[in-house]
């Protein structure tokens, strides 16, 4: 159960949206600051999936894949309201199963993306997280939008990422400290999935080049 708080539109709620009598669940007015989004991917987690990178973390991987991120500034602001419009249509053109949640450190922004992750379950997708964190120690912090976050996720990957230790079988895993949580009856760890060959997608936006996945190939620097 979430502990109740005042959301940021400083409505009554918990820490993942806004209950109002007589209307369905709505997300509250926060902010987030996010790096990428990625409509429709199959190369970061179960199925085609909505793929979102969020701008900043506390954390200095060695081997960091994406230090773009790292930096708090940078990136561009929306809305979980604005996002979970966008996931909507992606679900609606491309057929998508789930969300992914990358960094950047998504618990850095924990109160927005739990959200996000929620109304995401409310439409019927899965919800898969990563972060630099291990799960215990989200869970000893006691902080109620963290815990939302974790609450409204159905796949988890944990741990800092150690590029001195890649991960060789496990799919969508960068290395073997990392561990997988399976949090809801939508997957099992056996699944075959998840030992299937790692894939990478390129993609020209604009003027720019869009790679995700696994670029390096397992056990490459």
């Amino acid at each position: 159960m979430v502990e109740e708080t005042r959301g940021a539109c400083g409505s009554r709620s918990c820490a993942g949206g806004v209950d109002r009598p007589g209307r369905s669940w709505q997300p509250c007015l926060v902010n987030l600051r996010l790096g990428l989004e990625i409509a429709d991917t199959d190369a970061e987690g179960p199925g085609r999936r909505y793929a979102i990178w969020t701008q900043g973390c506390p954390l200095r991987c060695h081997g960091c894949c994406n230090p773009e991120l790292l930096r708090s500034e940078g990136g561009y602001e929306t809305t979980p309201a604005e996002v979970l419009e966008r996931i909507e249509t992606a679900q609606r053109v491309h057929a998508i199963v789930g969300v992914s949640l990358l960094g950047g450190e998504p618990t850095a922004q924990a109160e927005g993306l739990a959200q996000v992750a929620r109304g995401a379950q409310a439409r019927g997708l899965d919800v898969m997280l990563y972060t630099g964190f291990e799960v215990p120690e989200l869970q000893a912090r006691g902080d109620p939008g963290v815990t939302a976050l974790l609450d409204a996720s159905d796949l988890v990957v944990d741990g800092p990422y150690d590029r001195t230790r890649p991960d060789t079988k496990r799919r969508w895993i960068g290395s073997t400290n990392q561990r997988l949580h399976v949090l809801s009856g939508r997957y099992q760890a056996s699944d075959p999935c998840f030992t299937e060959p790692d894939t990478i997608e390129i993609r020209l936006r604009k003027d720019e080049l869009l790679v995700n996945g696994r670029p390096w190939g397992r056990g490459m620097p």
